[in-house]
């Protein structure tokens, strides 16, 4: 396959292929180079904006309460880092487009049900009793605001609101009843004949053993070995020791100057007036009143103790305390960030309702001085330099090792790479972590037919991050009988083991038969004085005691009448035989339960959730959903 694309990679065909491909990458290289994609907003949701500051927080989250559940709570997680964040967008979105959902629906949590839900809270509570000043105390500890934190809670509570109204309306068939609920048990008894128990009866004959070294020949055979030469690239034999310039520095600086800016912050209070069952206008009206009030030079506190539908902060006389960038609803934050201190807003409106907003205080952002970071920008700088040439060799390696594909001299005396050998190996490598054989790719590699049968380099083989190899056949090893002296013992073994297996199947087989003549299975056994039936015992279907293929083949029995036994015999996986004896039968608990309200209950629930999911799945994939996470991630 290879010579073919050699032979036909030449002249001006393969040159317009070459440069319809190239252009298109170089493009988008250049472009996220000078572009780099914005971070501020994680994904949108029908034109909802998710923060990445959320984002992180629940992470964070995500994070301690996996780490509570080890009892070494400084174990490393970063191993399951992709999938912790993954799942955390994934809850976030199915949380917004749920949310959205509500709302549409006209579904709204009152100030009433917030508070008493807030209230029941232990954190929250003093001697079993709620505490504005722990309320308080405990968000500012968390880095949180009452109105954001009553912000995520009334979400919380309209998600709920829906899935419980999902749970109450689904409806149990008769079909389900059986199929989730149902556990019958059996009663059985059992006896097992040891394999082992005719070990010494059993003769093994020097024919015997050269007539199964013969027949199986391929059982016995030395597995088919390589030894390789390779060479390998890795990024981390390349250092890159040129000195940035300052121009190029301090253009970095300017590009990257938001990841080296902590956010500014504001301090504020705020009045809130719900539109809640009232007409947007009626509150508008409410609300226009007050700031007029506040204009003719009314106390701002005063009016939110007696006017704010707040109820986290009206207490405080509106006081939300410090926020951040994304802690607040955008339209709260996009007025804060146009006041100056002791400005109070025009209405600003929310999903919330209507807000007059005052800025107390201010925390300007703070950006590190280039001084600061001159260092960082320079090794970065000059890491992306050891990148760019390693990819730039990296194609170079690739292309020095196709066009001269019966040898790699041409590869290390170019790039002033060394080579190296392995010893003889199989196909299953050496699985050592420190060990170049540990890489499955690399095995496959060794023993292609391109490698093997034509001689050739390999393709490149990436084994790791910036690190690639190209190998090629250095001595091969047929697989070969192995001599019956070595294999004699292994020959006996199997042997001996088929025989035994037979001779407890042949005695298995005839005592079930004689059983199910007679009826009585204690007359034929006290002939064998080593065997007995178990004591009877009760079984589920999912049981995995006495052994799992007893316990699915009792289960695959007819039913017990009128305390007439079944029986039945079985051949064990290790080569035992075993009599089965299914004696009585019952419905499970879980059945005689499901007919009570208990039990429908129960069913319901698992009938409830199901469509639930349902409902977030067809919620999400009728919404207009940007994931511009995933989308940087993969890039």
């Amino acid at each position: 396959m290879l010579q073919n694309i050699r032979d036909g990679a030449q002249g001006w065909l393969a040159w317009i292929i070459v440069i319809v491909i190239c252009i298109p990458f170089a493009f988008w290289g250049i472009n996220e180079y000078f572009n780099p994609s914005p971070k501020k907003v994680i994904a949108e949701v029908n034109g909802v904006e998710l923060s990445e500051i959320d984002f992180q927080q629940q992470v964070r989250q995500r994070k301690q309460q996996i780490s509570s559940m080890f009892q070494n709570q400084s174990i490393d997680l970063s191993f399951m880092d992709k999938d912790i964040r993954k799942n955390t967008l994934i809850q976030m979105i199915e949380e917004e487009v749920l949310v959205q959902s509500a709302i549409e629906t006209g579904m709204r949590i009152s100030n009433t049900f917030l508070a008493s839900r807030i209230h029941t809270i232990p954190a929250f509570q003093e001697e079993g009793v709620f505490s504005q000043a722990r309320y308080e105390d405990t968000l500012g500890y968390q880095g949180m605001s009452a109105p954001g934190f009553e912000w995520k809670v009334r979400r919380s509570l309209l998600t709920e609101q829906i899935r419980n109204g999902v749970l109450r309306s689904a409806l149990l068939t008769n079909y389900e009843e059986r199929t989730l609920l149902k556990e019958q048990q059996r009663s059985i008894s059992y006896l097992i004949i040891p394999a082992s128990r005719f070990n010494d009866t059993v003769t093994i004959t020097d024919a015997d053993i050269e007539k199964q070294y013969k027949k199986h020949s391929k059982r016995y055979m030395t597995p088919e070995k390589v030894s390789i030469v390779y060479v390998e690239l890795s990024q981390d034999n390349l250092i890159s020791t040129e000195v940035v310039d300052e121009e190029t520095l301090k253009k970095r600086y300017e590009e990257r100057q938001s990841s080296f800016t902590t956010p500014g912050q504001w301090k504020g209070r705020h009045i809130l007036i719900e539109i809640g069952e009232e007409a947007t206008e009626v509150a508008s009206t409410k609300a226009q009143d007050i700031l007029n009030k506040i204009r003719a030079g009314e106390d701002f506190e005063a009016l939110a103790q007696k006017f704010s539908d707040d109820i986290g902060s009206k207490r405080r006389g509106g006081d939300v305390g410090w926020f951040g960038p994304g802690q607040m609803v955008k339209p709260f934050e996009e007025a804060v960030k146009k006041l100056k201190v002791g400005e109070v807003s025009e209405l600003v409106k929310s999903q919330f309702g209507f807000h007059i907003i005052k800025l107390e205080d201010l925390k300007p952002a703070v950006i590190r001085p280039f001084a600061e970071v001159r260092t960082e920008l320079e090794l970065d700088i000059q890491k992306e330099l050891v990148e760019s040439e390693f990819y730039g060799q990296a194609e170079q390696f690739a292309n020095l090792a196709y066009e001269n594909p019966d040898s790699l001299d041409v590869v290390t005396n170019r790039l002033n790479l060394e080579s190296k050998t392995t010893d003889f190996f199989s196909r299953t490598g050496n699985h050592a972590p420190d060990s170049i054989l540990s890489h499955k790719k690399l095995i496959e590699a060794a023993f292609s037919h391109e490698v093997l049968k034509e001689g050739f380099n390999s393709e490149p083989v990436q084994i790791g991050e910036q690190h690639i190899v190209v190998l090629r056949l250095k001595d091969h090893e047929a697989a070969q009988q192995k001599p019956l002296h070595e294999v004699k013992d292994e020959i006996i073994a199997t042997l001996t083991q088929d025989k035994t297996k037979r001779a407890a199947e042949t005695l298995g087989k005839s005592l079930i038969d004689q059983i199910k003549e007679i009826g009585d299975p204690n007359l034929l056994i006290k002939a064998y004085t080593d065997l007995n039936w178990s004591s009877p015992q009760w079984i589920k279907r999912q049981d995995t005691q006495p052994k799992s293929e007893i316990v699915h083949d009792a289960f695959k029995m007819g039913t017990p009448h009128k305390n007439k036994a079944l029986y039945q015999a079985l051949s064990l996986n290790n080569g035992d035989y075993a009599l089965i004896a299914v004696l009585e039968l019952k419905e499970g608990e879980a059945l005689e339960k499901n007919k009570s309200n208990e039990g429908k209950k129960a069913s319901q629930q698992a009938i409830g959730e199901s469509e639930f999911n349902q409902l977030v799945s067809g919620l999400k994939a009728s919404a207009e959903v940007k994931d511009y996470y995933t989308q940087v991630s993969e890039n």
